[in-house]
C-alpha cells in the first residue's frame, strides 16, 4: 500500500517510519527543507502530484491544517493526526466534500517511535465505520486494541487525555511549592503517595517544574479555549494554567536569585516489613 505523510515533525516521521515498517511505501512531504532533507536521508520518497496515495496522514501543525487538507491529494482516506478541536474534522469534510478521518497521536516526543510501535490504544475517529475499518487494518499487526469512534469523540479524546496529565502535573507542582515554604522534600511525599494504587506515579514522580513539551500546554489551551467558545467557563482547567505559570516565574526568580527555599529533611525511607 503506498501510504502519504504531510508534516515530517515529531508525529509524522513516527506516522512514516511505523508504516514503513509494517511493510507499506511512505513518501513524505513538509515545507521545512531540513526535515526534507532528513526524510530523504532516511530513504523516504517525496510526496509529489505524481504520487497516488492510497491513505494519506496529515500531520502537521494544529494552526495549519485547514490550509493543508484542501491542497492536499485526493485518496481513499484521508486522515488528520493533527490535535484539531472537536467539530473540525466534521466541518472540513463538509467544506471539501470529501470524508476526512481523525487518529489521535498519543506519542511522547523522546520516545515517540517506541510509542507509535507500541500502543495501549489505538482511536479511530470517523463518521463511515467501513472508512474506519479500513484505516484499522493498516495497524492491526501492532497487536493493540482497536476503537472506532464519532470524529469529535476522537478528538475529545485527546484533549481530555493531555489536559488530564497536565492536571497531575500541577497538581504535584503546587504540592510542591507549598512543600518549599516548610522544608519538606515533595519527591519523597508523591513517591509515598503513590504507593497507593489509587494515585497515579505521573507527576508524583514529576514534578518541580512546569508542564512542557509541545503538547501539554498547547492541548490544554485549545480545551480550555474550545469550552469558552462553546460558553463554559472551565475554572478547575484553568487553574492547572494557572499553576503552571506560577512554577514558570518561581523558576525564572531562582535563577535571577541562585535561591531555593527547600532544606530537605534528610528523611530516612525504609520499606514496609524492613528492620530499619
Amino acid at each position: 500500500m503506498i501510504i502519504g505523510v504531510i508534516g515530517y515533525g515529531v508525529v509524522g516521521s513516527a506516522t512514516a517510519e511505523l508504516l514503513r515498517r509494517l511493510g507499506h511505501q511512505v513518501a513524505v512531504r513538509d515545507t521545512d527543507h531540513f526535515r526534507m532533507g532528513e526524510a530523504r536521508s532516511e530513504g523516504f520518497a517525496e510526496l509529489d502530484h505524481e504520487t497516488k496515495p492510497d491513505v494519506l496522514f496529515i500531520c502537521v501543525r494544529e494552526g495549519h491544517v485547514r490550509e493543508v487538507v484542501p491542497r492536499a491529494p485526493e485518496c481513499p482516506l484521508t486522515v488528520i493526526r493533527s490535535t484539531v478541536p472537536p467539530g473540525t474534522t466534521e466541518s472540513l469534510s463538509e467544506e471539501l466534500g470529501r470524508p476526512l478521518l481523525f487518529m489521535p497521536e498519543i506519542l511522547r516526543e523522546a520516545t515517540a517511535l517506541w510509542d507509535a510501535m507500541n500502543p495501549n490504544l489505538i482511536v479511530i475517529g470517523c463518521r463511515d465505520k467501513e472508512q474506519g475499518e479500513r484505516l484499522a487494518e493498516l495497524f492491526t499487526p501492532l497487536m493493540a486494541p482497536i476503537v472506532l469512534v464519532p470524529t469529535s469523540t476522537a478528538a475529545m479524546f485527546k484533549l481530555t487525555l493531555n489536559a488530564y496529565f497536565h492536571t497531575l502535573i500541577s497538581f504535584w507542582n503546587e504540592i510542591h511549592l507549598i512543600c518549599d515554604l516548610t522544608g519538606v522534600p515533595s519527591h519523597v511525599v508523591g513517591k509515598l503517595c503513590s504507593q497507593d494504587p489509587r494515585v497515579s506515579p505521573y507527576g508524583a514522580a514529576m514534578h518541580g517544574k512546569p508542564a512542557g513539551g509541545t503538547c501539554l500546554p498547547k492541548d490544554l489551551a485549545q480545551l480550555i479555549g474550545f469550552a469558552e467558545g462553546n460558553g463554559y467557563l472551565p475554572n478547575l482547567l484553568t487553574a492547572v494554567k494557572d499553576i503552571n505559570l506560577k512554577v514558570v516565574g518561581q523558576r525564572v526568580e531562582l535563577a535571577t536569585n541562585g535561591h531555593h527555599p527547600q532544606t530537605p529533611l534528610g528523611l530516612r525511607i525504609a520499606s514496609v516489613g524492613s528492620n530499619t
